[in-house]
C-alpha cells in the first residue's frame, strides 16, 4: 500500500472548465459516477485512492472458502471422534472449528467490500484520466505525472490525439458527425458500469462509429446496433463467467483444504486421528474433482461458443467509443477479462 501519498495534478480543474467540451463531460461523469472531477480536492483524492487501493491483492474469497470449508469439516471430524467422557482439547477444537465459519463469512463480505471500493476508485480514476485526454485533444498541453505509474502512462499515450480514429467523408445515408469530441453524445444518455450497454440512439447519432459497430459485429452475425441483442449477449456472458468462477474458486479451495487435512492428519503416534483426517480430505478432494467438471464446461462454452470472440469484438467498439469522446466506463472483470480497458486499475 501507498503510504503518505503526494499527488500533483497535471492540470487544475479550473483550466478544465475553460474548455467547453471538457466541462460537459465533467458533467456528465457526475451525473453518472456522483464525482465533482473539476475539483482540484475532489480529483487529488480520487487519484490518491486508485493509487493506494491498485496493488491490493485479492484474497478475501479464497482465505473465506478455506475458514468456511475447514470449519465444516474440522468440526465434523472432532464430532465424529468425541468420546466420553470428553476431552477439553476436543471441545476447545469443536469450539475454533465452529467459530472460523463465521469469521470466513466475515473475510467474504469484508472481501466483497474491498473488491466494491476498488473497483470504484478505477472508474473514478478512469473517468479522470478521460478528461485529461479530451482536454489534450482540445489543445491543453500537460504531462501526466510520473508517480501515477506506467499504466497510467501507457493508457494515456492509446488515447492521444493521434491515437484518435479519424473518420472518413461522411456516406450519403448518415449525417455528418459533430467535429467537437463528445458534442454528439446526448447528455442524458448514461451507461451503466456494471453493464455497459451503448445506448442505440446515441451510436445513431454518429455515422462513423455506428459503421464501425456494423463492421464488428458483421462477423459474428450479431447486430451492436440493437440494444436487446447487446444486453441478451452480455447476459449469457456474464451467468458463464460467474459460474466459471464460482465452480473454480470451490475446486480451488476444497483441494487446498484437503491438503491442509493431509498435512495436519500425518501424526505416526495418532493411527485414528490420521484415518479420520484422510477420510475427510479423500472427501473434499471428490467435491475438488466433481466441482472442476462444470468448471471446465463453463470454460469450454466460454472459449469455444463464440462468446470469447463476440465479447472481443464489443470491447473493440467500446474502446473506439471512447476514443471518440463518449463516457464510457470501466467494464467489469467479467466482460473484460485480458485488462484491455482496465488498465489504470
Amino acid at each position: 500500500m501507498v503510504k503518505d501519498l503526494h499527488v500533483t495534478l497535471p492540470v487544475s480543474g479550473g483550466q478544465l472548465a475553460a474548455l467547453p467540451e471538457v466541462a460537459e463531460a465533467a458533467r456528465r461523469a457526475e451525473t453518472l459516477y456522483g464525482v465533482t472531477l473539476l475539483n482540484d480536492d475532489v480529483a487529488r483524492n480520487v487519484v490518491i485512492k486508485h493509487l493506494r487501493k491498485r496493488d491490493q491483492q485479492d484474497w478475501h474469497d479464497e482465505a473465506a472458502g478455506i475458514l468456511i470449508i475447514g470449519g465444516i469439516v474440522a468440526a465434523a471430524v472432532i464430532g465424529f471422534s468425541m468420546k466420553s467422557p470428553v476431552e477439553p482439547k476436543k471441545v476447545v477444537g469443536i469450539v475454533a472449528a465452529i467459530l472460523a465459519i463465521p469469521a470466513g463469512i466475515a473475510i467474504w463480505a469484508r472481501g466483497q467490500g474491498h473488491d466494491h471500493s476498488k473497483q470504484t476508485a478505477s472508474v473514478h480514476f478512469t473517468a479522470y484520466i478521460g478528461l485529461l485526454n479530451q482536454a489534450r485533444r482540445a489543445g491543453l498541453a500537460f504531462q501526466i505525472p510520473a508517480e501515477w505509474g506506467s499504466a497510467a502512462a501507457a493508457w494515456d499515450s492509446e488515447a492521444a490525439p493521434q491515437a484518435q480514429p479519424q473518420p472518413p467523408a461522411a456516406p450519403a445515408p448518415y449525417p455528418t458527425a459533430p467535429t467537437q469530441p463528445g458534442s454528439w453524445w446526448p447528455a442524458d444518455a448514461v451507461i451503466d458500469p456494471k453493464f455497459p450497454v451503448l445506448p442505440t440512439a446515441a451510436l445513431a447519432r454518429h455515422w462513423a462509429l455506428a459503421g464501425r459497430a456494423r463492421e464488428l459485429g458483421a462477423p459474428y452475425g450479431l447486430d451492436f446496433l440493437d440494444e436487446q441483442v447487446v444486453r441478451k449477449l452480455l447476459t449469457t456472458l456474464r451467468r458463464c463467467r460467474q459460474w466459471l468462477v464460482a465452480w473454480r474458486t470451490v475446486s480451488v479451495v476444497a483441494l487446498v483444504t484437503a491438503a491442509i487435512l493431509v498435512s495436519l492428519g500425518q501424526d505416526p503416534s495418532g493411527a485414528e486421528r490420521a484415518q479420520q483426517f484422510g477420510s475427510a480430505a479423500i472427501g473434499l478432494v471428490a467435491v475438488g474433482v466433481i466441482a472442476a467438471l462444470p468448471t471446465l464446461k463453463a470454460y469450454w462454452t466460454w472459449r469455444r461458443s463464440g462468446m470469447h470472440s463476440w465479447a472481443a469484438a464489443y470491447l473493440d467498439l467500446l474502446i473506439e467509443a471512447r476514443a471518440y469522446g463518449v463516457p464510457v466506463p470501466v467494464p467489469p472483470s467479467w466482460l473484460d477479462v485480458r485488462n484491455r480497458i482496465r488498465k489504470p486499475s
